[in-house]
């Protein structure tokens, strides 16, 4: 009899991703961008600790690795290709909310424009793949399904 592997369908996923999504509602933008980028944080942390136990990797060398550089390990030492494919798109978002997002926002406040929804927007799309991919990474954790 074969063992069944587990399986999230899409709707359990964007179930599970909406929940999550509940803790960023009574936020402003700036709560927000806070609350991603410690996320983001979290989730290096999580990676460098997935590079250390999976594949030896001396948890010290990692100590200035950033999250591009960890995605990048993990990719040449052949991690789930679907994960990867995710975590590429998490990390292009972190590096534009990291790097531009916030000064682009401060600067169009200035210049009277308000709020820049297209910023907003990718600070939601952001938070959305972020939280999506941490969903994906502690469930594959869970029977260490990483292939």
């Amino acid at each position: 009899m074969p063992v069944e592997e587990p399986s999230l369908s899409h709707a359990q996923i964007q179930a599970e991703v909406w929940k999550r999504l509940e803790k960023y509602k009574a936020l402003n933008f700036f709560e927000q961008f806070a609350m991603f980028m410690g996320l983001a944080q979290a989730f290096e942390i999580s990676l460098k600790q997935l590079l250390h136990r999976k594949y030896g990797v001396e948890f010290e060398s990692l100590e200035r690795t950033t999250l591009g550089q960890a995605a990048h390990q993990l990719k040449d030492r052949g991690l789930r290709p679907d994960f990867c494919a995710l975590l590429d798109s998490v990390v292009s978002y972190r590096n534009h909310i990291a790097h531009s997002l916030l000064a682009n926002q401060i600067m169009l406040q200035s210049l009277g424009v308000g709020d820049a929804c297209f910023e907003h927007r990718e600070l939601e799309k952001g938070i959305f793949e972020l939280e999506q991919l941490w969903l994906l990474f502690e469930w594959t954790e869970k029977p260490n399904a990483w292939g």
